[in-house]
């Protein structure tokens, strides 16, 4: 592209050089004038051919840049700019036509391009403003992206906890997660490295991380900023994160309860996706009775361990000889953590 941009300029330059070599020739009055144009013709073909190649990378460095920002807009977003640029311009032809037929059209017909324009512009600005909205109405899924910081109360941090945890996409499709996502960079090198270990295990929780993140973008249920922002002050992630979200006044969402504890010290305010989890489970009140099965002895003597069916944790006093068996418990207390909530109890009578 560079060098057919350099061949257009020099040959549009070296024949410049040669109609300005005629003119030379006749103000100086010299009696060779294809001299003349032969030394001005070169003369043009070589500033030609520097000008042609600092054109030539200039055009082609605004071409990457403009197709760079291209590349984080999503389908339906260019497809409703491009829509409301054109209802816009349509919408101008009306003031243009009139002003065709008034006099002075030296100047009114380039205001009346001039407005038609404008609102051609405007129309491409609205239309992707709301390209989002256009493309889940008419059920194209696209990518939502923010590139521009953005502060305060509606912005939510989002470690590799949450990422991971599988939670966040039903959270979001419920309606419970508004505003914008933030997701820096080094959280999402946390999660890949997690995608790439060797443990079976470890590498599906990370691969779903990232799937789960895919799954925001395209389907834009919020809207999500991938951030390079660092704090390189801060080696620990857990650190960088607490001083991003303070830096930008943002809430974190976590499932790490020592991140949240951290965050929390230092004026962050925390949105536990655990704590969201039992805030919505069926409330059980002591003195109610639950029938389940026990899998496993308890960390105290005679106490057994079993789990409701979202995923409570129950412990039962003097019943480890009932592991493996479907028991009647009555609930006598409650205790309710960062880690979620612990139900404790006693067989009921003949159980």
């Amino acid at each position: 592209m560079v060098e057919l941009l350099r061949l257009g300029i020099v040959l549009v330059v070296t024949g410049a050089g040669y109609a300005v070599g005629g003119e030379i020739d006749q103000v100086l009055g010299l009696e060779s004038v294809e001299t003349t144009r032969l030394v001005t013709s070169v003369l043009g073909a070589l500033i030609g051919y520097v000008l042609g190649g600092v054109a030539g990378r200039a055009v082609v460095r605004q071409v990457d840049s403009a197709a760079e920002r291209l590349e984080r807009v999503s389908s339906a977003q260019l497809i409703a700019a491009t829509l409301g640029a054109a209802v816009g311009a349509l919408a101008g032809v009306p003031f243009l036509l009139p002003v065709m037929l008034l006099p002075y059209q030296a100047v009114t017909v380039p205001l009346a391009l001039l407005v038609v324009l404008s609102l051609g512009y405007a129309g491409g600005r609205l239309g992707g403003m709301r390209g989002a909205d256009l493309g889940r109405y008419i059920g194209v899924r696209g990518r939502l992206e923010v590139s521009n910081p953005s502060r305060g109360g509606g912005v939510k941090l989002v470690d590799s906890s949450a990422l991971v945890d599988g939670r966040l996409v039903e959270i979001a499709r419920a309606g419970f997660l508004e505003g914008l996502l933030v997701v820096p960079i080094f959280v999402l090198d946390e999660v890949q490295r997690l995608a790439d270990s060797s443990d079976p295990q470890v590498r599906r929780r990370g691969q779903r991380g990232l799937d789960l993140l895919r799954v925001l973008q395209d389907e834009a249920i919020v809207a999500v900023e991938v951030t390079d922002d660092d704090q390189p002050k801060y080696t620990e992630v857990d650190a960088k994160l607490a001083a991003l979200a303070r830096s930008r006044k943002a809430q974190l969402v976590t499932c790490d309860g020592g991140l949240a504890r951290v965050a929390e010290i230092g004026g962050v305010r925390v949105l536990n996706i655990h704590a969201l989890a039992d805030a919505v489970r069926p409330p059980v009140l002591p003195g109610e009775q639950l029938r389940l099965r026990l899998v496993k002895a308890g960390r105290e003597k005679r106490q057994a361990v079993g789990y409701l069916d979202d995923g409570t944790m129950v412990v039962v006093d003097d019943a480890v000889e009932l592991i493996g068996e479907d028991v009647e418990v009555d609930v006598t207390s409650i205790v309710t953590g960062r880690q979620g909530r612990m139900l404790f109890g006693v067989r009921r009578d003949g159980a």
